[in-house]
């Protein structure tokens, strides 16, 4: 992991989703290789399912986060349309990984993310004049992202 400096506001954020990532690939390499196949308490998921769901999980708060960093205007409206093909565009392109290359996509897209936050600090006064993109990123990311991603993991793979 790399060592990254955050705005003050922006610390919170970056500390809760590091921590939600770590608990993930924990979990995930705790998990034994018979039951990625079977079904999970998620209605037509498989564990593996739930895995690939979490490595690619951050592609909606990076792309508010790109939008904030390159103070871009962002439709926000339109990618929260198109979640659920992106969510399963994403998950039939990773049909074939390995649980560890997962396992692996789950670190590296926690990292880009970690990227992300920290270079919202180069924003010049980025919390005196925190445009509506970025509250909304913030709270995407703070309060969406890491429970969600907990609360699929937390379903555990019961071996």
């Amino acid at each position: 992991m790399t060592w990254r400096a955050f705005a003050p506001w922006v610390e919170p954020v970056a500390a809760r989703l590091r921590e939600g990532r770590a608990q993930i690939v924990e979990l995930a390499r705790s998990i034994p290789p018979e039951a990625w196949p079977r079904p999970s308490p998620n209605s037509g998921w498989t564990y593996r399912d739930l895995l690939v769901h979490l490595a690619v999980g951050d592609w909606v708060c990076q792309t508010v986060l790109r939008a904030v960093v390159a103070n871009e205007r962002l439709d926000v409206a339109a990618t929260f349309a198109s979640v659920d093909a992106g969510n399963e565009r994403l998950r039939q392109e990773r049909a074939s990984r390995s649980i560890e290359e997962l396992i692996a996509e789950v670190e590296a897209e926690g990292e880009e993310t970690q990227e992300l936050l920290a270079r919202s600090l180069a924003i010049k006064s980025a919390q005196e004049k925190c445009s509506s993109h970025q509250r909304f990123s913030a709270r995407l990311c703070h309060r969406r992202f890491p429970p969600h991603g907990l609360q699929m993991t937390g379903q555990g793979a019961e071996s």
